[in-house]
């Protein structure tokens, strides 16, 4: 049998020195005396989940997340510093380490004082990534802004002044003051978009030659239509009224709601090649059967309808509504999807625009031929409500001042000075740097459950961070990886960083009381790229 050759270029040289051999997941490979079993993995392009190693450091194994199995002595052992020997026999995935890897998440994250997602994007029915939205707006990025917002929200302007904001009731400024104005930060963007000649355009995939059918016009059944055209189906939205927007149209008052901005916003969907059947009633004007026969989906978005268009043969229904499975939105019917208040009754326009993103993406899976699993989660820490003091530690970044009032009055919305005003208030709850946090990719990965080895009461949160500063560091979040310690030394600090403290009150900090700041002269960059958990961030990010 052939071995890979795998020669790692710092190791290798012309002195003689001898290939070892081994076996990792079934498969054979050579490398270098002196080789770790990490760097042999590697070198058959094979994986192995790590924190607290990095390239060019001394393996500090203060994770262990890395361990594999030693299938000769049945030991797990660290991966990032176990040298290879000749004739082992690794495994790096088998069931002993996925439930050694678990364990370790678990551990680390019991005491991970920090939110994943802010209170307010977890309160957002449509889970809308508000804290970026909010910094995007501070910045005046608007264009970045708005692609946010529509990301999750298909009529932010309609619904920045109607909707009932419950991400601004779980807002942490409400234990010092007020919440953000979330809702008029969100209708200034929208607004700001709609005022422009070119407005917002969602990227359209390939056409997929699929046809979607939307019974209802409303709120949910525009939601479901707007997402469903950016993956490339065709959709056909049915109702019996002359114009779009169901109860948003005909349910909210003028003076709340002016006609003429959803007007604007459903024209941005229409643009997106909706096709509109006006006039037409489910079990009048077009049978129930027609539509399955006519589309490869079907959504029922009714909303408040007739009862008895909803006598349809297999379709289970209570007196509250259509039965569906919780989180995919389908019903007893194969390729047929309810929401809004075709489910149960509410006059929460968000609840219904969350809806139909959701249905969307069931529907999506549908049509593909995948499993219909509805939009997947993802593992998010959650540090519960603030303890005592921890207000004070927030402020350091939202600032005390007040809530801000538009000047034309709530109805008139903010103007630019007001919403830079306005989103300059907020805390930056949530982790900026999420997408590349290595804790989190690895806790989805594995499942974690960050309740498992909680006890007592956690850790209260610090941010270590003098106004203006350039570095943050937040010990709550830090995993004592030892990584920023080392890339400090190496890049030549004159203070750096160092552990202090015994046992578990060990942490991170900057020797002679020194702050971050003086402490990362040169090597900041770099310690910031090395965490592996977002405890060491720039200050202008937040």
């Amino acid at each position: 049998m052939r071995y890979m050759q795998a020669d790692l270029s710092e190791r290798s040289d012309n002195s003689g020195i001898g290939r070892i051999r081994l076996t990792i997941d079934g498969r054979e490979v050579a490398v270098s005396e002196g080789t770790t079993l990490l760097g042999a993995a590697e070198a058959l392009g094979i994986h192995i989940p790590n924190l607290c190693y990095l390239e060019g450091c001394e393996a500090f194994t203060s994770c262990m997340l890395c361990v594999v199995h030693d299938l000769e002595t049945g030991r797990l052992v660290p991966s990032c510093s176990m040298p290879v020997t000749e004739g082992m026999a690794i495994q790096t995935d088998d069931e002993l380490v996925g439930a050694a890897r678990k364990d370790t998440l678990d551990l680390l994250l019991s005491e991970h004082v920090g939110d994943c997602e802010a209170p307010c994007q977890r309160g957002c029915p449509a889970h809308m990534d508000i804290p970026l939205m909010i910094r995007q707006i501070q910045a005046q990025r608007l264009d970045e802004a708005i692609a946010t917002v529509k990301r999750d929200i298909a009529l932010p302007a309609t619904l920045g002044r109607i909707c009932a904001a419950p991400c601004e009731n779980v807002c942490h400024r409400q234990a010092h003051d007020q919440a953000v104005s979330v809702c008029l930060l969100k209708r200034f963007a929208a607004d700001a978009d709609l005022a422009k000649d070119d407005p917002y355009a969602p990227e359209l995939q390939q056409a997929s030659g699929k046809q979607v059918a939307i019974v209802g016009g409303g709120p949910t059944g525009l939601a479901a239509a707007y997402y469903l055209l950016q993956k490339g189906h065709a959709v056909h939205i049915y109702d019996p009224h002359p114009l779009l927007g169901g109860l948003l149209r005909y349910g909210v008052p003028d003076e709340i709601l002016s006609k003429s901005v959803l007007d604007a916003e459903i024209a941005q969907i229409q643009a997106l090649g909706l096709e509109f059947h006006p006039g037409v009633a489910l079990g009048r004007e077009i049978a129930f059967e027609a539509l399955q026969r006519m589309h490869d989906a079907v959504v029922l978005a009714l909303g408040v309808s007739d009862p008895d268009s909803l006598e349809i043969s297999g379709l289970d229904q209570t007196p509250r509504g259509i039965v569906i499975q919780q989180g995919t939105y389908e019903t007893s019917l194969a390729g047929v999807f309810a929401g809004g208040n075709a489910i149960s009754e509410s006059r929460r326009a968000i609840r219904a625009l969350a809806h139909g993103k959701e249905i969307a993406s069931s529907v999506d899976q549908f049509l593909n031929g995948l499993p219909v699993v509805g939009e997947p989660g993802r593992f998010a820490s959650r540090i519960g409500k603030l303890l005592e003091g921890e207000g004070a530690e927030l402020l350091q970044i939202g600032g005390a001042g007040g809530r801000t009032s538009p000047v034309g009055g709530g109805e008139s919305g903010f103007d630019s000075a007001e919403s830079v005003g306005e989103s300059s208030r907020c805390l930056r709850c949530d982790c900026q740097h999420l997408e590349g946090c290595k804790l989190r990719l690895y806790a989805d990965e594995y499942q974690a459950d960050q309740t498992r080895f909680k006890m007592g009461e956690r850790k209260k949160i610090q941010k270590l961070f003098r106004h203006g500063g350039r570095v943050l560091y937040e010990p709550g979040k830090c995993i004592k990886c030892g990584l920023c310690v080392q890339v400090a030394q190496r890049e030549g600090e004159e203070l750096g960083l160092s552990f202090v403290g015994r046992g578990f009150d060990v942490r991170v900090a900057v020797p002679f009381d020194g702050s971050f700041d003086d402490g990362l002269k040169k090597a900041a960059r770099a310690c910031i790229e090395a965490c592996p958990t977002s405890a060491l961030i720039w200050g202008e990010e937040i």
